[in-house]
């Protein structure tokens, strides 16, 4: 919201003065919602984007295209859905949705990453189609010496974040089962992973140079769990596929109840390298403390 302070001088002498402040209020005309309709196992991706209509009038959809980040390629040649979608009229308050194709890059590399897009621009090329009453209406530019201005069109840009799905893992991290017994408020137990090696990781720039070394770190609340020992470290693990290593930490819970459990983290593998089989839970429930009780005993 904004305000505009106008003023009018008027009469003969300009000696009378009319002032009045408007409220203004600035929107961009569409609210864009995304989401992956469909994954296929050749690693394309069907990106589905709701346009959500903000403005009192009818925005026409000319054109749409994406400029894709990093790690992401079109499927289509020109990154633009069929041209018979357009033109397409978003009435307002109404939803309409544009469906694109991408795939994810094989041929990721190092060279020319700072010339990558951090993030992926949607660009919507839009005209309005509204009366002025209606509190909507095109435009006008402050240069009227031409009529191409009315036939200029708008273009909506809005940032995309694409995250690369797990498709291809190189590791795998899988969470042990708990003891038979239960946790305990005050007992000490061992919690325990399994790391595994799916392919080799020598073409693979998601990890350091040493492909033999894994650098693990645990995550835990301090005021919920005591990690006794290490909570980062390296452990060995062979080059070849199938290779595993259990990396086991010693713990105490410190509160009762249904608690998120330590966990392990991979932090020199890009999350896109790493899966979850079997995953973590969520929660455990920890026990209260076993009643403990003394008595003494008289000596004759």
């Amino acid at each position: 919201m904004r305000t505009v302070a106008l003023k009018l001088e008027f009469g003969v002498h300009h000696n009378q003065i009319f002032e009045r402040t408007i409220a203004a209020h600035f929107t961009d005309p569409f609210d864009v919602t995304t989401r992956v309709a469909n994954k296929c196992n050749d690693g394309t991706l069907v990106l589905q984007v709701m346009l959500h209509s903000l403005v009192k009038a009818n925005l026409i959809v000319l054109d749409a295209w994406l400029d894709l980040q990093g790690g992401f390629v079109h499927g289509q040649k020109d990154g633009r859905p069929t041209s018979t979608f357009f033109p397409l009229v978003v009435s307002p308050g109404s939803r309409a949705a544009v469906v694109f194709s991408i795939c994810l890059d094989k041929n990721l590399s190092s060279e020319g990453k700072d010339l990558q897009l951090p993030q992926s621009i949607l660009n919507i090329k839009y005209g309005i189609n509204g009366d002025r009453t209606g509190g909507a209406h095109k435009p006008v530019d402050a240069d009227h010496s031409g009529t191409d201005t009315e036939g200029r069109d708008l273009v909506f840009k809005s940032a995309i974040v694409l995250q690369r799905p797990v498709l291809d893992p190189c590791l795998t991290v899988g969470f042990l089962p708990l003891p038979s017994d239960g946790l305990r408020v005050g007992k000490l137990i061992t919690m325990q992973w399994r790391v595994e090696r799916l392919k080799d990781l020598k073409e693979s720039e998601a990890v350091e140079e040493q492909h033999d070394e894994v650098l693990y770190e645990v995550n835990a609340n301090s005021e919920i769990w005591m990690i006794a020992g290490r909570k980062r470290g390296h452990v060995s693990l062979s080059e070849e596929q199938g290779s595993r290593v259990v990396i086991s930490i010693l713990c105490v819970p410190l509160v009762a109840g249904y608690v998120r459990p330590p966990q392990l983290g991979l932090p020199n593998v890009e999350e896109a390298n790493v899966s979850s089989n079997p995953p973590g839970p969520h929660l455990v429930c920890v026990l209260s403390p076993l009643l403990s009780s003394s008595y003494c005993v008289p000596v004759k």
